[in-house]
């Protein structure tokens, strides 16, 4: 059956107005209304933040969602709060956002594979903390890697740790920090071809790549571990000397939270701990 000629006009424009709806609504995804998330802020000794370093941290936060790419994000503070809001977002991405981004590179000193036996109590930092040898193996062999990590990148970079991977099937007893997220230059999220597996591209800074080549020379053959709010990410063995101030921190990373992390590394981690309300 052939059409008329207004007919078909008639089709054309309906076919072209719901194209048009179409993309307009692709489009405007990010500008939807996105689900707020409240955080209560606290220093790293359970303290609450000065009103300045709310706002270093509110600034912090902008940074990265700027830096991602997200749609409009709004970020308020009233005292020790913070809510954050990405248009079009289900609270996802603003839990990303609130995430500290605290990065240790701590030496392996014992490990663990962790098998459940029955939930026990989380240690206090002191404990997990400890300089003493004894206390340190106690604390390893009782560690409970189901419970959620408390201190989220509030341990003493000073001073040993005990801590699980974010994977939670191991335990690590880890050395002191050899280098922090303060001397990464650059940090972008990717994928590693070789073994098609997201994780951080990092770039030092001058002082960062002396200190790292020197400390991978000196420890060829041992391990050492990637630590991200408290909780190891990666443990690599140092095969061959790091000379060129770059390196890849991998785990157990989808495409969201490895650029999350490497936006909180280019942007410096945030001044409070935030912790997810409800």
């Amino acid at each position: 059956m052939r059409l008329s000629r207004s007919l078909r006009r008639g089709i054309g424009a309906v076919l072209v107005g719901l194209a048009a709806v179409t993309v307009a609504s692709a489009c405007g995804g990010k500008d939807k209304p996105g689900t707020p998330v409240a955080f209560m802020a606290r220093t790293a000794e359970g303290a609450i933040p000065s009103a300045g370093t709310m706002d270093q941290a509110r600034q912090l936060v902008e940074k990265r969602a700027q830096g991602l790419g997200l749609g409009k994000t709004t970020v308020t503070v009233d005292a020790d709060m913070m809510t954050i809001t990405v248009a079009g977002d289900d609270g996802t991405a603003a839990r990303l956002l609130g995430k500290t981004g605290r990065v240790l590179m701590r030496p392996v000193l014992s490990t663990r594979i962790f098998q459940p036996t029955g939930v026990k109590p989380m240690p206090l930092k002191e404990i997990r903390q400890s300089t003493d040898p004894a206390v340190q193996a106690a604390t390893l062999a009782g560690f409970d890697c189901r419970l959620p990590e408390p201190l989220q990148g509030g341990d003493d970079a000073t001073l040993p740790f005990v801590t699980c991977a974010n994977t939670g099937d191991a335990a690590y007893l880890l050395g002191p920090s050899v280098i922090d997220g303060r001397e990464i230059a650059d940090a972008k999220g990717g994928m590693d071809t070789r073994t098609a597996r997201y994780g951080v591209n990092v770039t030092f800074t001058d002082a960062g790549a002396r200190q790292f080549a020197q400390y991978s020379v000196a420890n060829i053959g041992k391990q050492f571990a990637f630590e991200v709010d408290s909780q190891v990410v990666s443990a690599p063995v140092i095969q061959s000397a790091i000379t060129g101030g770059q390196t890849q921190i991998t785990g157990n990373f989808t495409k969201d939270t490895a650029d999350n992390l490497g936006a909180a590394l280019r942007f410096g981690a945030l001044p409070a701990i935030l912790t997810p309300q409800g």
